[in-house]
């Protein structure tokens, strides 16, 4: 029966997505109803969190993405001359970089990229009010925070918001590929600070880009276009950066960051008196105890926070590891320690076509 074959695939993995796909090839039957709206929906609303595809990493050649899964974007997985600015609600937000591409021709500056259907979006360049003395990035569905699940939300339109400085202020333009133009610039006093090229975090409707020095961070309001600048916890050792986060309810801002033996998260919260918010430390994780021995003979560093699963990203002088907060269980990823930016990438992947099928996951089906 249809409905009884239909309740049994919607509980496939989602972090398998190869299962779906071995599915799609049993028959033109099973195939058009994986393929079909209807499907894509339950499956999304079922499993509510996007499973984590791939890694995307900066490398000095381009980026690349590194599998999490039987995911594999088309191509070979390295986009020459690109660098990887953000990646969020089944998105991600790439800008050319000439320097480390030999190929010739002209490239847009910024591009909206999906892996999974290989599609992109040009955007037109940001003519510059003043050269900037540093820049930050950010893509993300233009529904809001109020306005969608992000469960189904990656073909729709987007925002691109960024944000930089230069010798007078701190500015930001908001991108729409609704109406496929940049705002006007919106201005806030200048601090004496620079932007870092690492992850943002969303926050229910503001965007957070941590600044370079790690005293402070960048807010900016989608919702009135207000920037402001909110201060980090005085430091209590050499920290060697911060990976902003929001906490797992998806309600306050966070960070994680290390020392050479130890990972330290922190989460801001409301005054319980009205007044200004404040930050808190929550856990302290022993690094000493879950990575191999020798590995933490030279530094720690972290890298990525993917919160909505509980997974950090650390680097050491051994290569690049994953902690899982739930269970403390600890993945080596990559050998190599020579990523300058780390993105998670996270969507759900169903088959929508014979077409995506074929050309996508076929070769990863009979393993």
């Amino acid at each position: 029966m249809e409905e009884l074959v239909e309740e049994v695939l919607l509980r496939f993995p989602p972090a398998d997505p190869s299962r779906l796909i071995a599915a799609a090839l049993v028959c033109r039957r099973w195939r058009s109803l994986l393929a079909g709206p209807g499907f894509r929906r339950r499956f999304r609303e079922l499993h509510r969190s996007p499973p984590l595809l791939g890694l995307l990493c900066n490398s000095p050649t381009g980026a690349c993405l590194l599998p999490a899964c039987a995911f594999r974007p088309p191509g070979d997985g390295l986009l020459r001359g690109w660098r990887a600015l953000d990646a969020r609600h089944g998105r991600v937000l790439l800008r050319w970089d000439p320097a480390s591409s030999s190929s010739g021709g002209s490239c847009p500056p910024l591009v909206v990229w999906d892996p999974i259907t290989d599609r992109r979006k040009d955007l037109p360049p940001l003519l510059w009010a003043q050269y900037p003395y540093s820049w930050n990035a950010a893509v993300l569905c233009s529904a809001g925070a109020a306005g969608c699940d992000h469960l189904d939300c990656c073909g729709g339109h987007f925002l691109v918001v960024v944000v930089g400085t230069n010798s007078k202020e701190m500015f930001a333009h908001v991108y729409s590929s609704e109406s496929g133009a940049w705002s006007e610039a919106t201005s806030a006093r200048h601090h004496n600070d620079s932007v870092d090229f690492a992850p943002s975090a969303l926050v229910g409707n503001a965007l957070y880009f941590a600044f370079q020095m790690g005293a402070t961070v960048l807010e900016y309001d989608l919702g009135t276009r207000e920037m402001a600048v909110i201060r980090l916890p005085p430091r209590a050792f050499d920290w060697q950066r911060i990976a902003l986060a929001t906490t797992h309810d998806g309600c306050c801002l966070g960070f994680a960051t290390a020392d050479r033996s130890a990972i330290y998260l922190w989460k801001r919260e409301a005054s319980s008196q009205g007044g200004d918010a404040h930050w808190a430390q929550t856990r302290v994780i022993e690094l000493a105890k879950l990575l191999p021995a020798g590995t933490l003979s030279a530094f720690s560093d972290v890298v990525g926070f993917v919160d909505s699963i509980g997974l950090i990203y650390v680097r050491t002088a051994d290569g690049l590891f994953t902690v899982d907060l739930k269970s403390s269980q600890v993945t080596k990823v990559s050998k190599d320690t020579g990523f300058s930016g780390i993105f998670p990438y996270m969507s759900f992947h169903t088959p929508v076509s014979c077409y995506l099928v074929a050309s996508n996951m076929l070769p990863f089906v009979s393993g």
